[in-house]
């Protein structure tokens, strides 16, 4: 598995087959649009998923707890 690369279409040939596989069980035909427009929706979806770990991480570094100067 390759790592993922921000606007770089990463399929390989075997998942080009089973796109196009799944594709003609459906009496339809898969082009190089259907494909690239997968890609760029991947794409969108990795990239919001890594956003949301990077805000969920840096809250909770955020919220560390401090010692109360009073509680002493």
């Amino acid at each position: 598995m390759q790592p993922w690369q921000s606007g770089k279409c990463l399929l390989t040939d075997f998942d080009l087959k089973i796109g196009k596989l799944s594709f003609s069980i459906r009496k339809k035909t898969i082009n190089q649009q259907d494909i690239d427009r997968a890609c760029i929706a991947a794409d969108t979806a990795i990239s919001r998923i890594i956003q949301r770990q990077d805000h969920e991480s840096k809250n909770r570094q955020g919220r560390r707890r401090t010692p109360n100067p009073r509680s002493r």
